[in-house]
């Protein structure tokens, strides 16, 4: 580390760490210990809902008063035998606690297994699913103590109204809950593949703000990371899936005149850029004005073994940027500052498309439920009105009979719907965000719903697709495609000598080799035919670092490709000539004969 001197930005701004693993000193330690201002986790924290707290402090009231009351009347001498509608006051004072308190009940009964699940079963499935059904639990945990009490302490008659009404609320809870279940079954499918972005997307934003704080990274603690999630990123997880938030992206910025440092989201592209430039400042100290920052540096404070990978494979070797001739070790390798500024564009990319992501999956969720919900209450009328005994059986008949001329008029609907379903959340061809190719057509996926899903081509065009269509085409996904291989074809004259196709050959395999952020160094030549005893056709195989979905990328990528084997071409002086043509010209005066002349003309 630097030494220590009252400038403040003088410490800062040397990123070397330290040889030994001896600990900060005394001011980084104050520095990376105090509280930074974040209104958003400050906000995330309080989970509890006010209008949560005021009830459950009324119905603890309740249940001491009512306990009170209880105690009284089973005691008191006056109260023993006195009755209420013919009933003891000590029965009306159970079915009191279960109507006011059976929730309260319900409330400590599924926040205790909540508990145990975060404690002993920290599993994105079962918590999901865990969080969907809680208050489904809870009300049928609220409606049983209340059915249970009074079928229990009360006596009606031979009818008993009251006891059926309340046992059929009681089967239509089971089906709600049923119904709940369904749909996180359904959502689960959905959700399963983006539990692994939200991760993705949690450690970036993790890692980009350990760099920005220049926080030492802790070395034993990387494997258990893999293995384990914490509970505050299953936490951040379930608050994700559930539609709830998603923690921006934020770093640490050091000014000079404050005291403090200071936490900036980054909201934009271009606050992307100015973070990035501001945190490689830092972490290339005196290598700043070059561009370039030590490999050893940026790892010192990284702590997520797949963004170490990426930055190894993109670090490039002090021989390539100085010319020196040296062995060159990871320890030697450095980082440019447009490879970081692209790392944290990317992060905020994906980011940006994860939130878009959720928010369109959400509705698509919210639509599913919204119609599964009034079939189901619809059910739960009728369970009801049979129990009560006020729709009798040949009531039923008839409307069931309504309802089987509703289903032949729109039976074709519901088969679409049902179809469109099954591909949203099913097959899930596709995110928000990523593009596609659909009948040869590459487009971007804007928005998706239960019925339609709508595309954005090349210039801007939108296209709505009814999801019962796209259920029957092929689609392919660029976004979640491995890094792709693209081809360049071109012709050599046949005369052209085999040294400077071996030249050839050689200059290509080292442009690849210089731009191994760009290529990789797999690739292939291909001399596919000869045509008309004159020239070669021959076919250039690459393999992109990066996959279609970057469309901009790949182009400018090949747009630089091309270049460079129009320099060879001249350097090596390859050229390619058309074949000697005849050509017959003849003279239509009146004066004397029409001579044809024939000569050969040669092409360029």
């Amino acid at each position: 580390m630097a030494k220590k001197t009252d400038d403040f930005s003088v410490q800062i701004s040397d990123a070397t760490p330290p040889a030994d693993d001896s600990e900060p000193t005394d001011q980084k330690k104050q520095l990376l210990d105090s509280p930074l201002p974040n209104k958003e986790e400050e906000t995330q924290k309080k989970r509890m809902k006010s209008w949560e707290k005021i009830l459950i402090s009324v119905e603890t009231t309740a249940f001491v008063c009512v306990m009170g009351l209880l105690i009284a009347s089973l005691t008191a001498d006056r109260l023993q035998n006195s009755m209420i509608w013919g009933f003891k006051i000590w029965k009306w004072c159970l079915l009191i606690l279960a109507i006011v308190c059976g929730r309260l009940a319900g409330f400590l009964i599924t926040n205790f297994l909540m508990a145990l699940i975060w404690k002993f079963w920290l599993d994105e499935k079962v918590i999901y699913f865990a969080h969907g059904v809680k208050k489904s639990v809870l009300f049928i945990i609220w409606l049983g103590f209340v059915t249970l009490a009074w079928g229990l302490l009360f006596n009606h008659g031979d009818k008993r109204k009251v006891t059926r009404g309340l046992a059929g609320c009681l089967i239509g809870s089971a089906l709600w809950l049923l119904k709940t279940l369904l749909l996180k079954l359904v959502g689960s499918a959905h959700a399963k593949k983006l539990f692994s972005r939200i991760k993705e997307a949690i450690r970036n934003r993790k890692v980009l703000r350990a760099l920005s704080e220049m926080e030492m990274k802790n070395t034993n603690s990387g494997k258990q990371r893999e293995e384990k999630v914490s509970g505050e990123t299953m936490r951040e997880i379930m608050d994700a899936i559930r539609g709830k938030r998603l923690v921006p992206l934020s770093y640490v910025c050091f000014d000079v005149d404050e005291v403090k440092p200071t936490v900036k989201k980054i909201s934009d592209e271009a606050g992307a850029r100015i973070a990035s430039d501001e945190i490689f400042t830092r972490l290339a100290g005196p290598n700043k004005k070059d561009g370039f920052m030590d490999l050893k540096t940026l790892l010192y404070y990284v702590d997520d073994e797949k963004v170490i990978q990426h930055f190894e494979g993109v670090a490039e070797d002090k021989q390539h940027i100085a010319g020196a001739e040296q062995n060159i070790t990871e320890q030697d390798k450095q980082i440019k500052k447009s490879v970081f500024r692209n790392w944290v564009v990317d992060v905020y990319k994906d980011q940006d498309s994860l939130k878009s992501t959720l928010q369109h999956s959400k509705t698509a969720i919210d639509d599913l439920n919204t119609i599964v919900s009034v079939i189901i209450l619809f059910i739960i009328a009728v369970v009801w009105l049979l129990f009560v005994e006020v729709l009798s059986t040949k009531l039923l008949v008839f409307v069931s009979s309504q309802l089987l001329l509703v289903v032949f008029m729109f039976g074709n609907t519901a088969k679409n719907v049902f179809e469109a379903v099954i591909f949203v959340f099913a097959v899930h061809a596709f995110d928000v965000g990523d593009r596609c190719a659909i009948d040869g057509v590459q487009m971007v996926v804007d928005e998706m719903n239960i019925l339609t899903t709508t595309f954005l081509k090349n210039d801007g065009e939108k296209i709505y697709y009814p999801n019962s269509v796209l259920a029957l085409k092929p689609i392919g996904n660029l976004y979640r495609s491995p890094p792709m291989s693209d081809s360049l074809e071109f012709a050599i004259s046949l005369r052209t000598p085999m040294q400077i196709i071996n030249d050839l050959q050689d200059k290509i395999t080292k442009y690849l080799e210089r731009n191994p952020r760009k290529w990789r160094a797999e690739h292939s030549v291909q001399f596919k035919e000869i045509e008309d005893v004159n020239k070669m056709k021959v076919a250039l195989y690459v393999n992109h670092t990066v996959n279609f979905h970057y469309i901009a990328k790949r182009s400018k990528r090949r747009s630089e490709l091309v270049l460079e084997m129009k320099k060879i071409f001249e350097e090596l002086k390859i050229e390619y000539n058309l074949l000697p043509q005849q050509v017959n010209l003849s003279y239509a005066g009146s004066a004397a004969p029409a001579l044809p002349l024939a000569f050969p003309v040669k092409g360029s």
